[in-house]
């Protein structure tokens, strides 16, 4: 686990928002909360259509695990798989998901 360094605090002034991202990962809440945003970004990056038939499962070591209704929609999928892993990323902020893996 993760030390935090109480001595740099002392005095100054600090962002709440960096403070917060530090604390969840130090207790490590980071890996949940970015699977939460994921969840609630998945239909606007994806689309209505695609996002009925599929949806994000799990988040293990920069690779996002989504579950597709059947094969022809795992193909789809896998044909929009870059895009995919560029508009989620931008809107996360930070590049958080590597790979898809279509299950």
């Amino acid at each position: 686990m993760k030390k935090i360094n109480t001595n740099d605090r002392f005095n100054k002034t600090v962002c709440l928002k960096t403070e917060m991202d530090d604390f969840m990962e130090y207790i490590g809440l980071d890996a949940k909360l970015h699977e939460l945003k994921i969840l609630n970004l998945w239909d606007e990056c994806v689309g209505e259509s695609i996002s009925r038939f599929s949806n994000p499962v799990e988040l293990k070591k920069n690779k996002l695990f989504v579950k597709a209704e059947n094969a022809a929609w795992r193909y789809e999928l896998s044909l929009k798989k870059v895009e995919i892993i560029n508009k989620l990323n931008e809107r996360l902020g930070k590049k958080l998901i590597r790979e898809i893996v279509f299950i």
